[in-house]
């Protein structure tokens, strides 16, 4: 078993390493402080793969995803770069606002008013 009490427990980016292989975690709120977990996987300067995990409620639900995701990755052979700075935080960014997007298009009124109600008797 890993010990997670060395995985951070801010929402700061979190990067990993295994070979050549590197993997960025970020997390993003939204205005109503809805979060989402945000990866990236790539060689080189573009990642290669992307992954989005979410809604969550409130941060600290996110936050344990986050760390029991990059345990299973330590227990997986990956080690966390404590100093190492995130390099693809645009694409969290570009891929957050698109996220925002949709559900802003999607969102739907909830709020009920008795005169939408057509009572035929």
């Amino acid at each position: 078993m890993t010990d997670t009490t060395t995985i951070p427990d801010s929402a700061e980016p979190l990067v990993l390493e295994k070979n050549d292989w590197r993997v960025e975690i970020h997390l993003r709120r939204d205005e109503d402080e809805i979060a989402t977990l945000l990866a990236y996987a790539g060689r080189e300067h573009t990642p290669e793969r992307a992954m989005h995990q979410g809604p969550f409620q409130r941060i600290d639900q996110a936050i344990g995803a986050r760390r029991a995701i990059v345990g299973a990755m330590l227990a997986d052979g990956y080690r966390l770069l404590e100093e190492e700075l995130p390099i693809w935080t645009l694409n969290a960014q570009r891929d957050i606002n698109s996220i925002r997007e949709r559900k802003e298009l999607s969102s739907a009124s909830y709020k009920f008013d008795p005169k939408d109600v057509f009572l035929d008797w």
